[in-house]
């Protein structure tokens, strides 16, 4: 059974070129990994756009509330299960906050808080053997976490954009610039120049139970902005491997879509408990939607909003490719062994410090084996920076065991 990305929507806008190019729904992660020849092992926002906006960075306040999750004073990271959500709520509804309300109420008093994204990706694709540059459109959905512009969606929603727009509940839009994005938990900040929005109220996704109502408000195939559809909770926790990261999400029966992606997941109380992701793709399924539980990405949401970048994520800094080891290569033992070979090594990186160089065929980590590039990339994302790990190696036909010390990844 496959998980369908995660639920952007993509279609072509213009080419520069002649011809037609088939594209096919997908996300911006995936798109630019298949371009890529390697993969960079490290995990966090690659936009430098979000360098000088430090300083900028918003208290959450008007989300968490004032004294639960202030933004850390350090590189020190919070732990979520340890976090007390903000039951503060949204002013100028009219609805009691305590208690459950109808579907009509939850949709009356979330769907200011949820925005409609639209994003132009450029990709190369290959017409009659030349290359030409393509544009694609992308639709997602964002959720509105501050009064003045900030936005939570999903990483592959707008990841490598070229340009972002973003269209509120009211129909007036703006364009909006990456703050930081974090692939390994598929969220994403952005930022419009706009104040006195509608922001969203977390909730806290520990407490759902299964069969909880639910109701999912996004922007489904980019053209139904505002669109609500309800259901149940139908597993907490689910693990779901989706393009190939492994992820706990909530599962839900409410209808989800292409476009949904970055969208709010509410409860009935009217707060934010998840952030629409992902369904399944399988035509002979229904109703399996997943959802990014918000407690399990509070100080992701955090360090992007006051960094750019989610802090404390191991790097090691190398490229890579996977390879499989021939009987005709080395040694016997190795013969027929799916590997991992580092094409480049970053300079001023961990692998660089450690003496690791290109050509260097990487079998474990930590005695963790490692046969392809997600492995290692899995590997990796189990420490933090300044721990340290052995990778065993294959240099020159030989065996070797080199001790690493992960450093932080920040974006350049």
């Amino acid at each position: 059974m496959e998980y369908d990305e995660r639920n952007g929507s993509r279609r072509p806008v213009k080419r520069k070129g002649v011809g037609t190019a088939v594209l096919l729904v997908c996300t911006a992660f995936a798109v630019v990994i298949g371009l890529l020849g390697g993969i960079l092992l490290t995990v966090g926002s690659r936009d430098a756009r979000t360098a000088d906006r430090t300083a900028e960075r918003p208290a959450l306040s008007a989300v968490f509330g004032e004294d639960t999750i202030p933004f850390p004073a350090s590189a020190e990271r919070q732990d979520p299960a340890s976090v007390t959500i903000a039951e503060t709520a949204q002013s100028g509804t009219g609805f009691a906050y305590d208690g459950q309300y109808t579907r009509a109420q939850v949709v009356e008093l979330c769907a200011p808080s949820v925005v409609g994204i639209d994003a132009v990706f450029e990709t190369t694709v290959s017409y009659w053997g030349r290359l030409q540059t393509v544009e694609q459109s992308g639709s997602g959905s964002g959720v509105i976490l501050t009064e003045d512009g900030y936005i939570a969606t999903c990483a592959h929603v707008v990841d490598g954009a070229k340009s972002i727009t973003v269209t509120l509940n009211d129909d007036v839009s703006y364009p909006a610039e990456i703050v930081g994005t974090d692939a390994r938990s598929d969220v994403a900040i952005i930022h419009i120049d706009a104040t006195g929005l509608t922001p969203a109220t977390l909730g806290d996704s520990d407490m759902l139970t299964v069969g909880e109502d639910v109701i999912a408000i996004g922007n489904p195939l980019g053209e139904l902005r505002g669109t609500a559809t309800s259901g149940i909770v139908s597993a907490v926790k689910r693990s779901v491997v989706v393009e190939g990261s492994a992820m706990e999400l909530v599962q839900t029966d409410a209808a989800i879509s292409p476009g949904n992606s970055g969208g709010g997941l509410f409860n009935s109380s009217g707060k934010l408990i998840g952030i629409v992701n992902a369904k399944v793709s399988d035509s002979s399924a229904e109703g399996l939607g997943f959802a990014i539980p918000v407690n399990s990405v509070v100080n992701e949401i955090n360090d992007l909003l006051h960094y750019g970048y989610v802090t404390g994520r191991a790097y090691l800094g190398v490229y890579t490719q996977n390879v499989t080891l021939s009987n005709g290569y080395g040694y016997y033992a190795y013969g027929g062994t799916r590997c991992v070979e580092i094409t480049d090594v970053a300079e001023g990186s961990a692998a660089e410090a450690a003496g690791l160089r290109a050509g260097d065929l990487i079998l474990s980590v930590d005695e963790r084996t490692i046969s392809s590039n997600d492995d290692l990339s899995d590997a990796i994302a189990a420490y933090n920076a300044g721990e340290t790990a052995v990778l065993t190696i294959r240099r020159d036909g030989n065996r070797m065991e080199i001790s690493v010390t992960f450093g932080e990844y920040k974006p350049q």
